[in-house]
């Protein structure tokens, strides 16, 4: 398949553009995705920038073993940032109110497919960042629940079970360590492909007919 095949020439410049731009970028979409109504459109455009990734390490012939590596690093810089971004902000900023579930109505996520949200009204009267919560239905509907909720609107509300905002210090240092791990391999899986070819031996000359 030679359209799967980068020009030796053009090898080292490849690699430098898959070692240093897909990482960053994966590690923006992942970022963004942690916004209230951007989830959807930054994951698929995510998991595009990783598929036409590995398909250049591909076509630099990378081997299974070093694309394997930069998919699992890929998978991991779509996951870690955002959820690392997300337990700062619901540590740092998140507040439990009290939401009344108002109404519920369809929608057609770009990866989640159909799926119910709820409209939400605080019981206190005050205005809500982003009344709407993911995962509940009309059998909701009149309900009065305590949410975390992001004053800010950046993060949806969600569920105080399903986070450590009552962490007393959620530390991000593990996170940042497997981050940093996840960039080298990608990077080394990126530019291990660019060095220098063994040159092939040369084969010894034939033998002429014995006299």
């Amino acid at each position: 398949m030679r359209f799967l095949r980068v020009p030796d020439r053009h090898r080292r410049r490849t690699g430098v553009l898959l070692a240093v731009a897909s990482p960053l970028a994966l590690v923006g979409l992942d970022l963004l995705s942690t916004g209230a109504d951007t989830w959807d459109a930054c994951t698929a455009a995510g998991l595009a920038v990783l598929a036409a990734s590995l398909l250049g390490l591909a076509a630099l012939r990378a081997g299974w073993a070093r694309t394997t590596a930069a998919g699992l690093c890929g998978f991991a810089l779509l996951l870690l940032p955002g959820w690392l971004l997300t337990d700062q902000l619901r540590h740092h900023r998140g507040v439990v109110v009290e939401v009344t579930v108002t109404g519920a109505h369809r929608t057609d996520g770009l990866l989640s497919g159909p799926e119910w949200a709820c409209d939400l009204r605080r019981t206190d009267g005050r205005p809500l960042a982003h009344p709407v919560a993911r995962n509940c239905g009309p059998s909701d509907i009149g309900d009065t629940v305590g949410l975390l909720v992001d004053p800010g609107g950046w993060l949806p509300p969600t569920s105080t079970e399903r986070s450590n905002w009552d962490d007393p210090d959620p530390s991000p240092a593990p996170d940042l360590v497997l981050i940093a791990l996840a960039l080298t391999a990608w990077a080394w899986a990126a530019l291990d492909t660019t060095a220098p070819r063994p040159a092939r031996p040369l084969l010894p000359p034939s033998l002429g007919p014995a006299r």
